[in-house]
This record gives structure tokens, sequence and C-alpha cells, in this order.
């Protein structure tokens, strides 16, 4: 994981409130499953190349390594925020999960339309969980699974209403196909590795395992190698005192030239300002 983050003993899952702030920052990803739920107010998110305006009701479901980042439109604007593991689910139940497969937004009425039941409505469920999670009072943990059970099979039928069950198959399949690769990534990115490297994890071609990446996480191969080196040299820069060269260094650069490139293309800055950027701010 790139993130310092780690779940509760009890259980995968992790639950927060939190109020979005008006400046905007970096994008980031997860290796985590995430959802987000507006509760007030009016915000805006980042999601790769895409810009989407949230509102109360609006409910938002990122997979792992989906690059995104928030900012509010005004004073007031706060989020619920779910992060699980996958493993929150039992095996049989894990094709819950392809309503994951790629950043999904829902808003109130659309929701609506697709489950008009008020009994399936996400925000008194979301904060019921939230109150069980803050008070964690005993045998909490089966009773939260049991909750996210209940969301997941609302999202599965919902995104199968939404796109119709062939081509909504095939954009989930497209992720879970890739998956073996992103961990290889994850694994992998500080040494030598390329598109060969991450067919082999697949046991595709390399022409196949291009075309996948596309699809899976709507970027090319190196694009996304390149992605995931960046985001570990601003955890670097953020929290060590390594050298700039020590840090590209150990996030896989071979060389300064492609790393400042690359840094001050996806992140705005070069490194020194993203470092004293940060400590400024801490």
């Amino acid at each position: 994981m790139l993130e310092m983050f780690s779940f509760d003993a009890a259980v995968p899952l992790h639950l927060f409130e939190y109020g979005l702030k008006r400046e905007r920052t970096e994008q980031h990803w997860h290796s985590f499953f995430e959802i987000g739920y507006c509760l007030e107010g009016r915000g805006t998110f980042f999601i790769g190349e895409e810009t989407v305006v949230v509102e109360p009701g609006t409910l938002m479901l990122f997979p792992p390594y989906e690059p995104h980042i928030a900012m509010a439109e005004a004073e007031g604007c706060r989020f619920a925020f779910v992060y699980f593991s996958e493993s929150l689910f039992y095996p049989e139940d894990r094709y819950l999960l392809r309503p994951f497969a790629r950043a999904a937004i829902w808003n109130e009425p659309e929701w609506r339309s697709h489950r008009p039941s008020a009994s399936e409505r996400p925000g008194p469920l979301l904060a019921a969980m939230l109150a069980e999670y803050e008070s964690k009072p005993s045998a909490y943990g089966p009773l939260l699974r049991s909750s996210m059970l209940t969301l997941a099979v609302w999202l599965y039928r919902s995104e199968e209403a939404r796109y119709g069950r062939r081509e909504w198959r095939e954009r989930s399949d497209a992720l879970e196909r890739l998956r073996p690769a992103l961990e290889a990534v994850a694994e992998r990115f500080r040494e030598p590795f390329g598109l060969r490297e991450a067919a082999e994890a697949l046991s595709l071609s390399e022409s196949r395992t291009r075309h996948l990446f596309v699809e899976g996480v709507g970027k090319r191969f190196k694009a996304y190698l390149t992605f995931v080196r960046v985001q570990e040299a601003k955890r670097l820069l953020a929290t060590s005192d390594l050298s700039v060269t020590d840090v590209y260094l150990a996030c896989g650069f071979q060389s300064a030239a492609p790393f400042y490139r690359s840094f001050r293309q996806l992140v705005g800055f070069n490194p020194q300002q993203y470092r004293e950027r940060y400590m400024g701010e801490g």
C-alpha cells in the first residue's frame, strides 16, 4: 500500500465524516475501495480528467487505484466516507464489488429512479453504520458487514439496471482481469518494470495487456506506472529527509529528467516546491 493507513482489527472497514476544503490539492488514490456520500453543501470531485459536481444525496464509488480529489464550493460541504477492503466480503460474495470496477456517481434523483423503495436509501443506512462504528458496541463487526452487504446488493442491482447486463459486465470484468497486473505494479514499481512484466502477471500478450489497461483504469500502462511512482515520490518528499535524487531512485525512476518532467505534469510543482509547500502547510 502506498498510503499510510490500516483498518480496525475487528473489521476491514473505516467510516468517518469529513468537511471538504475549499482549496484543490493533488489527486491521490488508495489500494482499498471507497464510498463517499454528500451529507450537505456543494462540492466538486476531480476524478482523473473528469470533473463532477456533487450535492446532498450524491453517492460516489471509487475502486482501488482510481485517482481523485475533492474540494468544497462553499463552507459547510460535508461527506460521509467509507473505506473498506475486499476481505470485508466472503469470497462467494465478492461479485458484488463489480459496481466498483470504475468510479461511479449516483445523484439522488438517479438513485430514486432505480431504487424507488424508501427503505433503500443510502443516507440513513450510512448514518446508522457511522454511529455503530463510532460507539463500537459488542459484536459491531458482524453488524457492519451485514450493512455493507445490504448496500452492496443495492448498488449491484442499480448498476445492472443502469447499463444493462451485457455492457455492465464488460465494464466490470476489465478491471477484475487487470487486478493481478495492478497488484504487481504496486509491489514492484520501485524496480525496473515494464509492459512485458505486466503482461506476464496476466499471462497475456503485451498488446492485449496494453488494451486492458485502457479498458480497466482508463490509462495507458506507462502513464499508470508513472502515476504510481509519482504518488510514492510525493509521500517520500512529505515524510522523509531523503534528497530528491534518492527519492526518484527509490520510486523506480532511472534519471532526473523524466522524474522532474512527470512530477511537474502530474503535480503542478517541481519536487522542491512540493516539499516546501507541504512543510509550510504542516
